[in-house]
């Protein structure tokens, strides 16, 4: 009779799987640092001599900006616009999980 060459060993992962289990809390931590980033507003401020105060939710300045073209990164949530040159009009957004637009008129 003829020798058997038999191995019993758990199977190997090889080259993709080593590289899928090296990455997949990799992607994970991606996924959360990602979430954890504030969220894009952009738009513009009009006219040409308005003033507008950014506040948060709180009530607390976040951000100052002049007459026209402006873009911010601001966390999820509701966020009020006010006016404070020319006049002293309000308005209210949402920072979203998305890029969003928001036009201020303050005329």
């Amino acid at each position: 009779m003829g020798q058997t060459n038999v191995r019993n060993h758990a199977p190997r992962l090889g080259r993709a799987g080593a590289h899928v289990k090296f990455l997949a809390p990799l992607v994970g931590a991606l996924a959360l640092a990602t979430t954890a980033h504030a969220d894009v507003v952009q738009g513009s401020v009009s006219p040409a001599n308005a003033k507008v105060l950014i506040k948060n939710a709180a009530g607390e300045t976040v951000s100052e900006l002049g007459a026209g073209a402006f873009q911010l990164r601001l966390p999820a949530g509701k966020f009020t616009a006010q006016c404070t040159a020319p006049s002293q009009k309000t308005q209210t957004f949402f920072s979203l999980a998305q890029p969003t637009t928001v036009n201020i008129n303050c005329a």
